[in-house]
């Protein structure tokens, strides 16, 4: 245990002594993706686990803004001593953001732990806190970008705007969350919350600083067991972005298909409301180790009534290490 208590306060100290500004991913499916919004909800599944998504935004009007995005969870000193529950979490994420295929892009690496605390003898109850330390780097392809006073009458002419374009610097982040979970064999509940700060670079050729700002976000999930193995689930989340405040709202029903693992493979159909904002159809499916899930926007917004047409797409999966052994409910949520 003091070799554990060591580590801990060795990656606390690493992570608090770095100066911190962050922000997360925007998706339309972020109940599968908790790990990217709260650090405390990190390393707490059944098993270790590798998550990837990919995001499309707007491609009806050319291809401006993509997100990719991979994460692993790993349980901490889960051993026989403690019966396989775990007391500590360590996750790991990145996302790249790009921009006009690329042109601007910037990728973030975040390290999450978090630390839980069980509430109850069955350990079915647990409050986690967790902490994570983000590396963001930004950078511009200067090779696509061409300005109109680099030519005049066919010739080349030195200094130009595209000289104005300053290297970005590199930023770190260090961010905390708070997240409460119950589990039984028919129901899985988790709510808790994060905060980030958002730091963004300003170019010399931008008049005036961004706002700097913090982002909030607050998050419930829910799914129980009807009707024999058919289940529903819930998820709402509230956030709290510099550029936007939303919410974000919906459900779906879980129907079982044939598979191993105890009948936990199901098939998800369900829909989500953004707030002023878009309406979201979601396919799901929960297949043996694997999570699959794919969404396409509704655009309700102004946006709809020019002639520009814009779709997202956003697919995600996961898949766990090892074998699902666990009585509790197999969730699309852990």
């Amino acid at each position: 245990m003091s070799q554990q208590f060591k580590i801990l306060t060795f990656c606390v100290a690493l992570l608090m002594g770095i100066n911190s500004f962050g922000q997360t991913p925007f998706m339309s499916q972020p109940f599968f993706a908790t790990n990217f919004f709260n650090p405390a909800s990190v390393g707490f599944v059944d098993n270790n686990q590798f998550q990837t998504f990919y995001r499309n935004q707007f491609s009806g009007v050319g291809d401006p803004y993509r997100t990719i995005g991979v994460g692993a969870d790993f349980a901490l000193f889960k051993n026989e001593e403690n019966e396989g529950y775990n007391n500590f979490g360590l996750g790991i994420q990145a996302v790249s953001e790009q921009v006009l295929n690329g042109i601007l892009k910037t990728n973030e690496i975040t390290f999450s732990l978090a630390n839980r605390v069980f509430l109850d003898r069955d350990r079915t109850r647990f409050i986690s806190l967790g902490i994570s330390s983000t590396m963001i780097n930004r950078n511009i392809d200067r090779n696509a970008l061409t300005f109109g006073d680099q030519y005049n009458s066919g010739r080349l002419f030195n200094p130009t705007s595209l000289e104005n374009l300053g290297n970005f610097p590199v930023k770190f982040s260090t961010n905390g969350g708070i997240m409460y979970t119950q589990v039984s064999p028919d129901v899985f509940m988790q709510f808790g919350g994060s905060t980030y700060y958002i730091n963004r670079s300003s170019n010399t050729q931008v008049y005036g600083n961004f706002n700097q700002t913090f982002q909030f976000i607050s998050s419930f999930n829910y799914e129980k067991k009807i009707l024999d193995d058919n289940t529903f689930f819930v998820h709402a989340n509230y956030q709290n972005r510099a550029e936007a405040e939303f919410l974000y709202l919906g459900g779906a029903i879980g129907l079982p298909i044939q598979g191993a693992y105890n009948n936990n493979n199901r098939l998800y159909l369900g829909c989500f409301y953004r707030s002023s904002d878009a309406i979201i159809p979601y396919f799901g499916m929960l297949y043996n180790k694997y999570k699959i899930g794919v969404t396409y926007d509704i655009y309700n917004n102004k946006m709809t009534m020019s002639n520009l047409h814009p779709q997202t797409l956003e697919f995600t999966l996961s898949s766990y290490l090892g074998r699902n052994i666990s009585k509790n409910l197999k969730s699309i949520f852990n």
